[in-house]
């Protein structure tokens, strides 16, 4: 079973505007956002279940709870004092205005608590997923505390964090980041540069590094390393993959790892959800849609 973390969940009730009276509400849904959340349901959609780890309010957080309920998402969460957060779109014909209250406060007795829930989470969890962290009061020291807690439990790890510098010396299980996180602080012109920075996490006891681009995806292991990129002429598709969602494509690596798939067909799956949105239509997401991509993946060493 997959544990998916969502450390700032929220409610989401997006109004759509009709397009010849703008004063005129045509439709509209509410439902919860956040990383976690996301990857939970986008593995539901292709038939593979999860729990989700939440930070959950009073009354917001159990409008969320209950939604997930609804749609077959099991929660695991640590109650917060403070609500979660609301956000509201409005959406016309040539605009789209957002409003969001502010996030929940954080308290040093929250901070505890949120530890010992998590760990609480993990029984009979082969592998727990830490996607970035954006939430004021969780400063990055958090991240090593939830690694050394999954591995005190024999959970791998996989995270996807905001800043590189506080988990290189905090070995996960899988880290996954943006070749734009690196271009951050310097230029990256060749794969060789990506190999070498890779090279940090893997000497600190990292076992896979997964660096994204649109072009193709670097991955490192202790001993090998590969480029992995959407061929389209497999797929028989001319798109430019314009977008490739690092959190969904660690939701596939995880999900990879649960059903205990081998190492390239891990990172086929990985490839395959990270830019699914690139060449299917949101509505028709499905595990065959995701195998058709895979089959389009090439995986070379390096």
């Amino acid at each position: 079973m997959i544990l998916f973390c969502d450390f700032n969940p929220k409610i989401v009730r997006e109004y759509i505007l009709n397009s010849e009276m703008e004063n005129i509400i045509e439709s509209s849904k509410i439902y919860p956002s956040g990383k976690g959340i996301y990857m939970s349901l986008f593995a539901k959609k292709i038939g593979v279940d999860s729990e989700v780890f939440m930070l959950k309010g009073s009354g917001r957080g159990r409008e969320i709870a209950l939604t997930l309920s609804r749609l077959g998402i099991d929660i695991n969460y640590t109650a917060l004092k403070d609500e979660n957060v609301e956000e509201v779109m409005i959406k016309g014909k040539n605009f789209e205005k957002r409003y969001k209250t502010k996030d929940p406060r954080i308290t040093m007795e929250d901070r505890n608590d949120i530890l010992n829930s998590f760990e609480r989470a993990l029984y009979n969890k082969k592998i727990a997923v830490i996607p970035r962290i954006n939430l004021f009061g969780l400063d990055d020291e958090i991240y090593e505390k939830l690694i050394k807690i999954c591995y005190k439990n024999n959970t791998k790890v996989a995270v996807n964090p905001k800043n590189l510098d506080a988990i290189e010396k905090t070995n996960p299980y899988i880290l996954m980041f943006d070749k734009d996180d690196i271009e951050r602080e310097r230029k990256i012109n060749y794969t060789g540069e990506v190999i070498e920075f890779n090279k940090k996490f893997i000497k600190s006891g990292t076992k896979i590094v997964f660096v994204n681009s649109k072009r193709a995806t670097i991955i490192s292991t202790e001993d090998k390393n590969y480029r992995a990129y959407v061929n389209k002429q497999k797929l028989e598709r001319n798109e430019i993959t314009e977008k490739l969602d690092s959190s969904l494509s660690l939701a596939g690596l995880a999900m990879a790892i649960d059903r205990d798939y081998d190492f390239i067909t891990s990172i086929k799956l990985a490839i395959s959800c990270g830019v699914w949105e690139n060449f299917v239509e949101k509505d028709k997401i499905e595990m065959s849609a995701i195998k058709k991509i895979m089959n389009s993946v090439e995986v070379e060493e390096i």
